[in-house]
């Protein structure tokens, strides 16, 4: 199966970054094929579940808006299916010796999609918007090995040309470290990173990122947004590099996964994820039914500071009731119980850490627990409005009624208001998932970083984080791995802050005439070489 091909080649992640820091350069990027590209004649449907949050690449944070933003746009490095670094809009880099400065070289001749010419300084403009607190980016910390970079986020530093981001000349962006972090060239291909010019934040303001304002560097532009409704890309004239023939993408926003499958079945989708448990346990053996290996954990977390989610004894018993390895059998997606919070096969995971399925020691753990008024609170979990996340969550609170005795509400919101409650930490307990921005343990583990825009459960821990920021610097795997383990024990069952539920690959439905599709294992999804065959 394809799965075990992409499970292999994480195992020596942390080797290969050290490999290109020692190397000191990638090789430069073929010329472009833009002038023998096809011309876009096709259109591509496929699947939203909800409305995205937001276009503005520096703040948007859910794969909703993803889909979107990855095939409107490119980073100095994007990744292949096996997670290679790759020249993007850079075309080349040099990493110094003390893997400390990173200079890249910009592609030259790339245009927005208005025919301006792509500069160094519309990634120091980005980046700096990035870092600027007022921005609210949930991924700034992502730049904080950056020189300067943290203390210009908190207002520390208010010169930004002295934050180690500079561009030199038109064509060369240097980026200067704290200290060296072996899997740092993956960062400027997420999209928080993408370029952003400052004469369209001058002109437009926020409303910069809208249809009719925005302008692009990938593939495709933003050319209608309909809320509740679609999204409409259309395919960039002065798109730089290779694409197939596809001139259109429509993306429906369909929130009831039986219309999505209804859709796709009658042939108005060309593609469709997140398929619903009852449809997989009809089509697991359809030849359209592919599956991508996916870095993806799926979790219940608990907020500190809400009655019931305070007390470190109901914490623990809730993570003991829930027996995970039945979860596989009723979604029916290949779904396997989750231990650590980081996946297989990245460094770190274990299936020796995490509680195991125990309600003999979870009673004993409720009974230890403190409550204001002598006995358990009710609690509310919040989760998105889908079938998936719906099936699991029943599935948890009856697993909690019947281990411990405790209710549990279950309170659904459409996506916006979802991510909304979560920011405000509304209820105890949150159902979520977290899948790989880059590939590496880092990037799981860093979520509950006390400073990270992506904790949403108030707790903070200094020892969890410095253990996490030990194996950040190091760049032998050997020697990361215990500090990476001590932090998830930390996290998972000394304050069992998470519980990790499930892993899962991409259960993806692709009609046959869509060729060249790619959805690497972070659920990047890349339409630039899809070619619709007739």
């Amino acid at each position: 199966m394809k799965i075990l091909f992409f499970l292999l080649i994480f195992i020596s992640q942390t080797a290969f970054a050290t490999d290109i820091a020692t190397r000191g350069a990638t090789p430069s990027a073929s010329p472009s094929p833009a002038a023998q590209n096809p011309i876009p004649t096709e259109k591509l449907a496929l699947r939203l579940m909800g409305d995205p949050e937001t276009f503005d690449w520096n703040i948007a944070h859910t794969m909703v808006e993803t889909y979107v933003l990855m095939n409107l746009m490119d980073g100095l490095v994007s990744l292949d299916p096996d997670l290679k670094p790759l020249p993007a809009l850079a075309e080349s880099w040099k990493i110094s010796k003390d893997g400390k400065t990173y200079t890249f070289k910009l592609r030259a001749g790339v245009k927005w999609s208005d025919g301006v010419l792509l500069k160094a300084k519309d990634f120091v403009t980005s980046w700096k918007r990035l870092l600027t607190k007022t921005t609210a980016a949930a991924y700034a910390y992502f730049l904080f090995d950056i020189v300067g970079a943290e203390d210009f986020y908190r207002g520390k530093l208010t010169d930004f040309s002295r934050v180690g981001v500079k561009a030199k000349g038109d064509s060369i962006l240097e980026v200067r470290l704290v200290k060296p972090v072996s899997y740092w060239i993956y960062i400027p291909s997420f999209w928080v990173t993408f370029p952003i010019r400052q004469d369209l934040l001058d002109k437009y303001g926020k409303a910069w990122s809208r249809p009719g304002n925005m302008q692009t560097v990938g593939p495709f532009n933003l050319e209608k947004y309909e809320v509740d409704h679609r999204v409409m890309m259309k395919s960039n004239p002065y798109y730089y590099g290779e694409r197939g023939n596809v001139a259109e993408v429509e993306a429906l926003i369909i929130r009831e996964d039986g219309a999505a499958f209804h859709l796709y079945e009658s042939g108005k989708l060309d593609f469709l994820n997140d398929i619903s448990t009852i449809t997989l346990s009809k089509i697991h053996d359809r030849p359209d039914l592919k599956l991508f290996p996916y870095l993806k954990s799926v979790y219940i977390a608990f907020v500190i500071s809400k009655t019931g989610g305070s007390d470190p004894y109901l914490r623990r018993a809730i993570s003991m009731s829930i027996d995970k390895r039945r979860i596989g059998d009723f979604l029916h997606g290949g779904q396997k119980a989750a231990t650590t919070f980081v996946p297989p096969p990245l460094l770190g995971y274990s299936d020796a850490i995490g509680f195991r399925f125990d309600p003999v020691q979870a009673k004993k753990e409720l009974a230890l627990a403190k409550f204001e008024s002598g006995h358990p609170p009710k609690l509310d979990m919040i989760l998105p409005n889908n079938e998936k996340s719906s099936t699991i969550a029943q599935y948890v609170q009856q697993e909690i009624k019947k281990n411990l005795g405790l209710d549990i509400e279950i309170v659904q919101y459409d996506n916006k208001t979802y991510f909304k409650q979560l920011d405000q930490k509304t209820s105890a307990i949150y159902y979520a998932s977290w899948g790989a921005d880059y590939p590496d343990p880092d990037n799981f583990l860093s979520v509950f970083f006390g400073d990270s825009g992506n904790n949403r459960t108030g707790w903070k821990n200094k020892t969890y984080d410095d253990q996490v920021k030990e194996a950040r610097y190091e760049s032998d795997p050997v020697k990361r791995e215990p500090a990476l383990r001590a932090a998830q024990r930390l996290l998972l069952e000394t304050d069992a802050v998470v519980v990790p539920l499930y892993y899962e690959p991409n259960s993806i439905l692709i009609k046959p005439r869509v060729q060249g599709l790619e959805l690497n294992p972070m659920n990047l999804l890349n339409l630039r070489k899809v070619k619709i065959v007739r």
